[in-house]
């Protein structure tokens, strides 16, 4: 995998934006991206009616901070990808005399993804990076994995060297522009570097989406399970591998 970024590419077809794949383990900013990574994870669980419960626990599991995204997606052969898109912002004046990385361009549309629109091309402007679309890989192997404080009913698969796709989110604003296709690639293609047998994940038994999407990129639907929240409640997953 590169370093920092796993991969570079254009926006939708109107934009002239690039889009990076990095690596949240070389993070320059690990802070600021963990905010957007929460605020992008609660925005796609929220969009998909996901159980308040379950929001609550998962930002204060892994991705509580970065100690606890460290442990449970660098400790094994695991790894956490951030899509992230560069945008600009307009600077005031007074700002424009102090910082030396404003550019003179044309503006862009900052409601979520970069759409292209021309504006005044002489307004001062400055670039700033916006995370798009997260997921997580996590090494639940039996030999190095980072998950064995789940219980035997929770292995649900009989292959012992796999990894769990997690977390997977793509903004809002940015859906239907092929971002989630590409991640999902460069996890199977770390997986596959990685030595794993394949990947697994489980999303919402009410997400037909998301289980389609999963489908089109060559998973199999393996079924459902419950899996149970803190409060009592419990929910339906849909349970999808996909063995090399």
């Amino acid at each position: 995998m590169k370093h920092p970024a796993t991969s570079k590419t254009r926006g939708n077809s109107n934009s002239n934006v690039d889009v990076d794949i990095i690596s949240y383990k070389y993070s320059t900013n690990a802070e600021d991206d963990l905010r957007q990574i929460r605020n992008l994870f609660v925005d796609g669980m929220e969009i998909n009616n996901s159980p308040a419960e379950y929001i609550r626990k998962s930002l204060q599991a892994d991705l509580k901070h970065a100690d606890s995204m460290n442990a449970t997606y660098f400790s094994g052969r695991g790894e956490f990808l951030m899509l992230s898109e560069e945008e600009e912002e307009e600077v005031e004046e007074e700002e424009e005399n102090n910082n030396s990385a404003i550019l003179s361009s044309p503006p862009s549309n900052n409601n979520g993804c970069n759409n292209g629109d021309q504006g005044d091309s002489s307004a001062k402007r400055r670039r700033i990076r916006s995370v798009k679309g997260i997921v997580g890989l996590q090494d639940i192997s039996t030999t190095t994995g980072t998950n064995k404080h789940k219980s035997k009913d929770w292995e649900t698969s009989e292959h012992p060297n796999l990894c769990e796709l997690r977390r997977m989110s793509i903004h809002s604003s940015c859906r239907r522009l092929g971002y989630g296709a590409k991640l999902v690639r460069e996890c199977i293609s770390h997986a596959k570097g990685s030595k794993f047998d394949g990947i697994k994940v489980f999303t919402g038994a009410w997400m037909e989406a998301a289980i389609g999407f999963y489908t089109k990129m060559g998973f199999e639907d393996k079924g459902r399970l419950e899996y149970a929240n803190g409060d009592g409640s419990s929910v339906t997953l849909a349970h999808l591998e996909l063995i090399f």
